[in-house]
């Protein structure tokens, strides 16, 4: 394994909750034994951390508990690979918002305890760029919450890193929730609420600009916690989102994986869970009120990206993009020599199963159906 891997590791295994990994103990029967190594790894990662979480709860839990969040957070939900990473990335710029950074989402339990320090010793350690697509990923990046919620707890969609065998069953359980115990609901939603707490410490008033492609799926969840959210919805073309998603479990399996898995089965899951994770979009979105809820395209952000962001704030009600705008230009030229992975050969088969199992995205945002011998999308 190289070097880098073992990076990437150290940020994606490390600091899981002790309680968490005797709690996925039964999963382990269908361990790989190739990969003791791997489970060695975790262990010792989760062992290294319980001083440092045990000394953040003596001295910060307090301050945790009590932590008032001020208004209620904007969620980016979406489909992974559909353009989230890029739009959180984008109004991040905005000086009235903060986000849960990197540093918080790979250590959850002792970032408060540690900030003056671990974040520079695990930069060190933990590569500068994500694995699937080589953007920029330092300590201070804005990051998904679904990472540290998978070191907390075992109802964590992102645990089928470690367990890819159970893939749709944990997504049916732990993202639709359906069966799943009203303790696993109500655990999510006491853990997310911890994690949004840190991060409003670190923000220091600001208000929270969170993204997690997961929430697509816990919309009642989220303004059951937070009534007033407002919620940002970004779509991408589907021929270019499966690839991309494939290539995502790919790279990430490839480190994390305690199972064995096949090319099959990553997009046999893919085209499974794309549908399901869009329909109960759908239906939970019938009940946000529209000054709460917009759908960005994500074409349309990459091409007339201020007009594209002007038209959230003002959907959202938000006030302030004149003031940020020309952060986020910044951004966006410093982001123009970056080269997007490249999916566009997509062989006849593929075109086919996506045609007839990804309708969704074709019939509620006008996607248009390529034939089979073409790659033109029309």
């Amino acid at each position: 394994m190289s070097q880098l891997d073992r990076g990437y590791q150290l940020g994606l295994l490390s600091f899981i909750r002790p309680s968490t990994l005797v709690r996925l103990a039964p999963r382990l029967g269908s361990l790989d034994p190739k990969r003791l190594g791997r489970l060695a790894a975790i262990l010792a990662g989760s062992a290294v951390s319980l001083p440092l979480n045990a000394w953040q709860s003596i001295r910060h839990h307090r301050d945790i508990t009590n932590q008032h969040i001020g208004p209620d957070p904007i969620f980016i939900v979406g489909h992974w690979r559909s353009g989230t990473t890029h739009m959180h990335n984008l109004l991040s710029q905005d000086p009235q918002f903060d986000c849960l950074r990197m540093f918080q989402a790979l250590a959850p339990d002792c970032s408060v305890s540690t900030q003056s320090w671990l974040p520079e010793l695990m930069q060190r350690f933990v590569p500068s760029k994500r694995p699937m697509d080589n953007m920029e990923w330092p300590m201070s990046a804005p990051q998904e919450e679904e990472i540290p919620l998978a070191k907390l707890t075992p109802y964590s969609w992102y645990l089928q890193f470690l367990f890819p065998q159970q893939a749709l069953e944990t997504f049916v359980r732990n993202v639709l929730l359906d069966g799943a115990p009203k303790k696993a609901y109500h655990e999510v939603q006491r853990k997310l609420m911890q994690l949004v707490k840190v991060a409003a410490m670190h923000a220091q008033g600001k208000r929270l600009l969170l993204k997690n492609p997961v929430n697509t799926a816990r919309i009642p969840m989220l303004r059951q916690l937070f009534p007033n959210a407002r919620f940002i919805f970004v779509h991408r073309n589907p021929y270019e989102v499966f690839p991309s998603t494939v290539n995502l479990h790919r790279k990430i399996l490839g480190i994390t994986s305690l199972q064995t898995y096949t090319e099959e089965s990553i997009e046999a899951n893919v085209l499974e869970i794309y549908p399901k994770l869009l329909e109960r979009y759908l239906l939970d979105s019938k009940e946000v009120p529209t000054n709460r809820l917009v759908e960005v395209g994500y074409q349309d952000l990459v091409d007339n990206p201020h007009d594209c962001l002007a038209n959230v704030y003002r959907q959202l009600e938000l006030s302030g993009y004149d003031n940020a705008k020309p952060e986020m230009q910044s951004y966006l030229d410093e982001q123009a020599g970056y080269e997007k992975n490249n999916f566009s050969n997509l062989s006849e088969r593929v075109v086919e199963l996506l045609n007839q199992r990804w309708g969704i995205a074709f019939e509620q945002w006008g996607y248009q159906r390529r034939t089979p011998n073409t790659l033109e999308t029309g």
